[in-house]
């Protein structure tokens, strides 16, 4: 007998029914809290790591980066497609006057269009990298967008419930079950792995020092990373100790760092370099300006020339040029062209002596570089001399400014630079032909004295001027005729092969980049010569202006120097003076084209303006800056009448006949053109 008792299947008892209940529950709010902490988590970029953010940072730089270039390959297919379609047009049709000048126009600008895309296409991508501040900007503005957005969403949703309730019925078991689901998945609140489109561009990958910087400055704060401020340092010590900091954060990899020397001007030192170069600093030089806090281009590096790995630093805190000596008082025939003139100074107040005779001298800078003052002050010099005459050639018509009167010849047209160059190329092969048997360059003397040419502006020349210029450049040394030539833009194509070894004096002021090592050498940047570092200034703010970096016999160190400034009215009474006194004469070989004074002052109000055409108002304002007469008719209603009945009055009297144009604008107004000035001055001369 089954003494078992059977088995009873009870119902659940309330108790149980509500305890299975409070499970479900619990679990849909672990749900919720789960999704509220991973979206909160989301919003805040809290998933995202500082490194991944820089590279986003970063990304961007490269993404303008490459569009630049590719705006500019654009533009130039663009105007050579211009130019095919004339070019066909004309071949069948034949090309009016206007489309002939449209078509050069178009060719000019291409050439202009295929430098700066050389240009662009050899320049590295050199990202600035994000500081800690500035990526926890970005990850806040990241995190207000986002923010925006899910408040954007809600309230749709919000909207859309109250229009058509029905769809709440349809959302709510999704919603449930999503939570239901989230309630078994713990919340990951971690930082996810940079992706891997971001990995996979080179251009984005972190600078040595910031392998985990930016993670360490978003936990502790810029208070905590070493103090690199070197304005407000006291002692050689500190300076030593932040200067060093401050390579370490650009993870420049440094043996040792010389105890710091303070100087007049901030401070410098001397680095043993451990696994890096020369090269390696000056390319963090432009962070080390921020981190020394210190002006643009103010941190300089040279390397050693007698051991590599030795570099020395210097850091500009205050201007080592705001009291530059005063220009030296030279009277009329008191120097000789053999003696070295020194129209710079060093940062070290050193001189820097530039022998002129017999070296050829390449000044490079760009437009507001201070070009005109160191050419005043050799030109200066050059006018000084016994044994030596200035020629002043210039195509845009500027020359020599104050001390122009001083020169032994002028020629400020393209056409009468080119026949001044010729000229001064048939005394050069004279003086070769009638050197002796014994001599290997021609004597100087104050009968047969130097010739000192100033070229201005040498991409203005004609074709054959240009090759006039370079025929003497090979030849003009041993004839002591000799060229001081200035340019914006020593590329190669400008200068041709001139620039390798022609010059023995290279002058280069704010520039290019490009510029430094055509001019000087392949690796003159890596060895500190950095003038493209400079800032150029203007009439507002003359920033690095008369700076320049000079490369000349015994002059072979990177040194950054300050042409002594000699105003222009000193200027125009030392001329005075040396023309009263008498100068040496350029024999008869000397055509110059003499400039009357009235289109002297004209030539400059267009130099000023860098234009080609003014109107008479125009004319009549700059007159009025520097001569009281011009201002009588301001009172009047006819004042541009009478004052165009004052300049047609001056020209005639220069013997210069120069017709009146009507210029573009609302009210064509009537104005002059410099290129017909300058044809007016050859008519004259001829």
């Amino acid at each position: 007998m089954n003494t078992e008792e059977p088995m009873v299947e009870t119902a659940p008892t309330a108790e149980a029914a509500e305890e299975r209940k409070d499970g479900a529950g619990a679990r849909l709010t672990t749900g919720a809290r789960n999704a509220w902490a991973s979206l909160g988590h989301t919003v805040t970029t809290g998933h995202q790591s500082s490194e991944e953010l820089r590279r986003i940072l970063v990304q961007r730089q490269l993404t303008a980066y490459e569009a630049l270039r590719e705006t500019a390959r654009e533009e130039l297919e663009e105007v050579r497609s211009q130019i095919t379609r004339m070019e066909r047009r004309g071949a069948s049709a034949g090309w009016t006057a206007e489309e002939r000048a449209e078509v050069r126009a178009l060719r000019d600008d291409r050439k202009a269009r295929e430098r700066a895309y050389k240009d662009l296409s050899r320049a590295p991508f050199m990202p600035v990298q994000p500081t800690p501040a500035e990526i926890r900007r970005a990850r806040h503005i990241s995190s207000g967008r986002r923010a925006v957005a899910v408040l954007v969403l809600t309230a749709a949703f919000v909207a859309l419930v109250i229009a058509a309730p029905a769809v709440l019925v349809l959302v709510a078991p999704l919603l449930l079950a999503w939570l239901w689901w989230m309630g078994a998945r713990p919340a990951e609140l971690g930082t996810r792995a940079v992706p891997e489109r971001l990995l996979a561009r080179p251009e984005l990958a972190p600078p040595a020092y910031s392998e985990t910087g930016a993670d360490d400055d978003q936990e502790h704060g810029d208070e905590e990373r070493p103090e690199t401020d070197l304005r407000h340092v006291g002692s050689e010590e500190e300076a030593t100790q932040r200067i060093a900091a401050g390579l370490a954060k650009r993870g420049v990899s440094v043996a040792s760092v010389a105890p710091a020397t303070r100087t007049p001007w901030g401070w410098e030192t001397s680095l043993v370099m451990r696994d890096d170069t020369a090269a390696d600093v000056v390319k963090q030089l432009a962070r080390l300006d921020g981190d020394y806090r210190v002006g643009v281009g103010r941190t300089m590096s040279a390397g050693d020339q007698t051991d590599a790995a030795r570099v020395a630093l210097r850091v500009l805190v205050t201007d080592p040029f705001a009291t530059p000596p005063a220009y030296p008082v030279r009277a009329p025939q008191s120097c000789s062209i053999l003696t070295p003139v020194s129209p710079c100074v060093s940062l070290d107040g050193g001189e820097t002596p530039l022998i002129l005779a017999g070296l050829h001298t390449l000044i490079v800078a760009s437009s507001g570089g201070g070009k005109s003052a160191l050419v005043r002050s050799l030109a200066e010099y050059v006018t000084a001399c016994t044994d030596a005459v200035a020629v002043d050639i210039d195509p845009t018509g500027k020359g020599l400014g104050p001390l122009r009167d001083a020169a032994a010849a002028s020629a400020l047209t393209p056409e009468a630079a080119e026949k001044e160059l010729d000229r001064l190329l048939s005394e050069a092969k004279k003086r070769i032909a009638d050197l002796g048997p014994t001599e290997d360059q021609v004597p100087i003397s104050a009968e047969r004295p130097a010739v000192i040419g100033f070229i201005d502006e040498y991409p203005q020349l004609t074709k054959k001027g240009k090759g006039k210029c370079l025929d003497l450049l090979r030849i003009g040394r041993k004839a002591r005729v000799t060229l001081i030539i200035c340019t914006q833009d020593a590329t190669s194509d400008i200068m041709g092969d001139a620039v390798a070894d022609a010059f023995g004096n290279r002058i280069m002021m704010p520039c290019r980049e490009a510029d430094v090592p055509v001019v000087l050498h392949r690796t003159a940047i890596a060895e500190g010569w950095l003038p493209h570092r400079l800032v150029p200034g203007d009439s507002l703010n003359p920033a690095d202006a008369g700076r320049c970096y000079v490369f000349a016999p015994g002059l072979r160190e990177p040194v950054l120097r300050y042409v002594i400034p000699l105003d222009a009215p000193t200027a125009l009474e030392r001329a005075r003076e040396r023309v009263a006194a008498g100068l040496p004469s350029l024999g008869a070989t000397a055509a110059t084209q003499a400039v009357p004074p009235f289109v002297s002052l004209l030539l400059d109000a267009f130099a000023d303006a860098e234009a080609d055409e003014l109107s008479v108002g125009q004319i009549v304002d700059a007159l009025a800056a520097d001569d009281p007469h011009w201002t009588q008719w301001d009172a009047r209603k006819d004042r541009l009448s009478m004052a165009g009945r004052e300049i047609k009055r001056r020209l005639k009297a220069d013997g210069v006949v120069v017709p009146t144009v009507r210029l573009d604008g609302p009210a064509r107004p009537t104005g002059y053109q410099l290129e017909a000035i300058r044809a007016a001055l050859d008519e004259a001369a001829e």
